[in-house]
């Protein structure tokens, strides 16, 4: 931490400068031999003495931060030849970090001041040390706490400013909001113009609460795990911590220990408005009593078919190994009472337990609107006692999956005329299974052909269980074999040779 010993240069007749050589080439200060540096020194020691006593500046602060012992306040840069550089080093320089002692100071434009110095008059030169020195203080304060440490505190400031303390408080009412407004139920609602306006009025109280980060948001305490980016501004004594990722800034004020967000908003209008905009939406729930009702009757079907889940559960595993034998969905509406269970498993719909129909329908997720108007016809179709029925469909299930399962000597794929039935597949799966990332397609299809090559006798392949399993059939043609296999969804194409699907690994 603060500028290393070994490359610190102190010189009496300027005891409040320190000198430090610049570059990494540039190891040490051997002395101030020109005598526009000698003058310049003198200059700029003048002017910290200066605003020393004109401002009463306690910079004692500053020596332990910089590493320093005697009056020395403020590092000056030396080039390898000698000359001063004509760009102070800014104070971040020196914070959080420690500094080599085997070379010379980073030359990066990021620490260094715009101003140059060397070519100022003395009242510029007074006004320019003024502020290098007002950050140097600054930045010794602020190197008292550790970078988490400040993080820490503008996490815990970001959280009791007001208006993110309002987002907590209303979290629930927040979110509801948010989500009803994307909510497929929003286009059933009677009246539309209602529903317009409300939507409307949405993005207006919404709008405070969307600047707010959502990474931020996650608790009630600290903020994203992303790497933030400070800077420090001594005049206004803040910091300004922004996040990449987030696109987020906002400005903390050590002092006050409080934050200014990129955009204030009158909080006090911002919770009339959320308490607003929640009772206009029970307003015109009130006016869907019809609705209301049949997302509780769909709730009731859900129950009802609980008890037969299991039985129901096993169908609808039955009714997708059936797909992927047929290679196409499955018409789940000619068995209606699975089609019901499927839309409304895929479905939340929550007990109704709060007052506010806004929080109640956020919490709705349908499968598809359309079940409204099929509630109907499903209320006809659900028996006092569902075992019987939710049995039966699985029976019936269960004899069209024997029946579209492959025999061995199903025909699976047709090659110029060559067929592959489905227990000659399964050994050219097997045979990919194992050995298909491990060599080349054409390796494989030698295989298969039974072509005893140089290379197959090296490799022991000619001894496998596959060797010559096609051996009927023309090298081309295996090779086309498997493009179709690909084709198909049974085989992938890997960098090197082939894998298996996930279909294959399923039906196989």
């Amino acid at each position: 931490m603060g500028l290393p010993n070994r490359i610190a240069y102190q010189d009496q007749r300027y005891p409040y400068v320190v000198l430090a050589p610049i570059g990494k080439k540039n190891k040490q200060i051997r002395s101030i031999g020109h005598k526009f540096e000698r003058g310049l020194l003198s200059r700029l020691n003048d002017a910290i003495v200066d605003q020393i006593n004109d401002k009463a500046l306690d910079v004692a602060k500053i020596r332990p931060y910089l590493g320093l012992s005697g009056k020395a306040v403020l590092p000056v840069s030396f080039e390898k030849e000698e000359t001063i550089h004509p760009h102070l080093l800014r104070p971040e320089l020196f914070l959080w970090r420690s500094l080599s002692e085997e070379h010379g100071l980073p030359l990066k434009e990021e620490f260094l001041y715009s101003t140059d110095f060397t070519q100022l008059s003395s009242d510029q030169l007074y006004e320019h040390v003024g502020e290098v020195l007002e950050d140097y203080l600054f930045l010794s304060h602020i190197s008292e706490h550790n970078r988490k440490d400040w993080i820490d505190k503008i996490s815990a400031a970001f959280h009791n400013h007001p208006i993110v303390r309002l987002f907590h408080e209303k979290r629930n009412v927040i979110d509801a909001v948010e989500v009803m407004n994307q909510s497929a139920l929003i286009s059933v609602l009677n009246y539309p113009e209602d529903v317009a306006y409300w939507r409307h009025r949405v993005s207006i109280v919404m709008r405070p609460f969307r600047t707010l980060p959502a990474d931020w948001l996650e608790g009630r305490e600290g903020c994203c795990s992303h790497r933030k980016s400070l800077t420090f501004l001594s005049k206004e004594r803040c910091i300004c911590c922004s996040c990449e990722r987030c696109d987020y800034s906002l400005l903390y004020y050590i002092d006050d220990d409080r934050v200014a967000l990129e955009e204030e908003f009158d909080v006090e209008r911002a919770t009339k408005r959320v308490m607003t905009i929640e009772k206009q939406f029970n307003e015109i729930a009130a006016q869907n009593q019809r609705l209301l009702e049949q997302l509780i009757q769909l709730n009731g079907l859900k129950k009802q078919l609980t008890v037969a889940r299991k039985t129901l559960d096993e169908s609808l595993d039955v009714v997708k190994q059936i797909e992927r034998y047929q290679r196409k969905a499955e018409d789940m509406k000619s068995h209606p009472l699975l089609y019901m269970y499927d839309k409304l498993n895929r479905s939340q719909i929550p007990e109704r337990t709060s007052e506010s129909e806004l929080l109640w329908l956020s919490g709705i997720v349908l499968d598809d609107v359309r079940m409204l108007k099929e509630l109907r016809d499903w209320q006809k179709i659900v028996p006092e006692n569902v075992y019987p029925m939710t049995s039966h469909v699985l029976e019936e299930l269960k004899n069209k999956l024997t029946e579209v399962r492959y025999e061995e000597n199903d025909v699976i794929i047709t090659v110029k005329g060559r067929s592959l039935t489905y227990a000659e597949t399964q050994q050219v799966l097997d045979l990919i299974y194992y050995y298909g990332t491990d060599y080349p397609a054409h390796t494989l299809v030698q295989v298969l052909a039974g072509k005893a090559t140089n290379k197959l006798r090296q490799l022991h392949l000619h001894e496998t269980r596959w060797f010559g399993i096609l051996s009927s059939w023309p090298e081309k043609h295996i090779q086309k074999l498997f493009n179709q296999l690909e084709k198909q969804g049974w085989l992938m194409k890997q960098q090197k040779g082939y894998s298996i699907s996930d279909y294959a690994e399923e039906v196989m």
